[in-house]
């Protein structure tokens, strides 16, 4: 048997794909705005039973780059978070000390937390937020603008993105019992 080499130069491979768009004429490259629709994720903010119909939901868009989506240093998408709540009533029904409603990101494990800002019944705001797992909680504050990274209120809502939901089963006692305890 012989083996070939085959060298392809970089202008081949340059030509290549609009070669075969000639014989696709119905194939169209996808832009940044279709690649953003499909890529939308939506949220939904739950009451934790300390308020009964407050509620909210994210809307998850990954932020666009000229090379496609930004992505931090480390590589981790960026997203823009939009988030909008109804049916919360004053903070202060929660107790005096109470006087905004804050919204936070962190990881699931929350070693990292941010302060996405303030929020009110009905207003949109919007936030760059770029965690690989996402936890997101609306908090009954003294201040709007809470120093730190800890939140120290009442948790009114939660939610979580769809990566934050995914979980492992190993090591779950569920998962032990039925692999005979070999934890996977």
């Amino acid at each position: 048997m012989s083996y070939r080499t085959h060298v392809i130069s970089i202008s081949t491979l340059l030509v290549l794909p609009g070669l075969f768009a000639s014989f696709a004429p119905h194939a169209r490259p996808v832009t940044n705005r279709q690649l953003c629709a499909v890529a939308l994720e939506n949220v939904d903010l739950q009451t934790t039973g300390k308020i009964a119909m407050a509620s909210g939901t994210i809307q998850l868009r990954p932020v666009m780059s000229p090379f496609g989506i930004a992505v931090t240093p480390e590589g981790r998408g960026v997203f823009e978070a939009t988030t909008t709540v109804k049916n919360l009533p004053e903070a202060a029904t929660l107790g005096a000390q109470f006087n905004n409603y804050v919204l936070w990101v962190a990881s699931p494990s929350l070693d990292q937390i941010r302060n996405l800002g303030a929020i009110i019944n009905n207003v949109p705001i919007t936030a760059r937020v770029d965690f690989v797992k996402m936890m997101y909680m609306v908090t009954a504050e003294p201040a709007a603008n809470v120093k730190g990274t800890n939140f120290k209120g009442a948790i009114v809502l939660v939610g979580r993105s769809a990566s934050a939901r995914v979980q492992n089963l190993a090591g779950c006692d569920i998962y032990d019992q039925q692999n005979g305890g070999m934890g996977g």
